[in-house]
């Protein structure tokens, strides 16, 4: 049987043109997987530490107004940060010593040593842990005031 981890996040591009975008995730996956997931890093496209160019991360239950003032402002307020910057920075956020990383790959030695040195550990996961995703990302959400009737 399956549930879902729901939350908002950001999708984060690296390199020249670095872009911070938010986003919603609906992932599905086991049961009892997903309620332990408090943050979490997904990487849909790298099949490798040295090929990733994009990634999504997400703190479980939580809104995009949260998300942002939370993680993306502090991070866009230090300029320039590393992976293992910004995945402290999400755990800090998310209250959470333990981030789960859905990807094709594994963090290497120096991230791992990077991530130890702050107190948090990664737990692995492949990508196909996540049975089924919806991702929405730069949507603004604007609520109208007036009112409508139905027909």
């Amino acid at each position: 049987m399956s549930e879902y981890f729901i939350g908002a996040g950001a999708l984060l591009t690296a390199g020249p043109a670095a872009s911070i975008t938010s986003a919603t995730l609906h992932a599905q996956t086991d049961m009892p997987l997903a309620g332990r997931i408090g943050a979490a890093v997904i990487d849909f496209e790298g099949g490798s530490v040295a090929e990733l160019s994009r990634v999504l991360i997400v703190a479980a239950g939580w809104t995009s107004a949260r998300f942002d003032a939370d993680v993306v402002r502090p991070l866009l307020d230090r300029r320039d940060c590393s992976l293992a910057d910004v995945l402290e920075q999400l755990a800090r956020a998310a209250d959470t010593s333990e981030l789960h990383l859905f990807a094709r790959w594994l963090p290497d030695a120096a991230l791992t040593w990077s991530l130890q040195q702050r107190g948090l550990s990664v737990v692995g996961h492949p990508l196909e842990a996540i049975e089924q995703a919806a991702l929405v990302c730069g949507q603004r959400l604007r609520r109208l005031r007036a009112p409508f009737r139905a027909a």
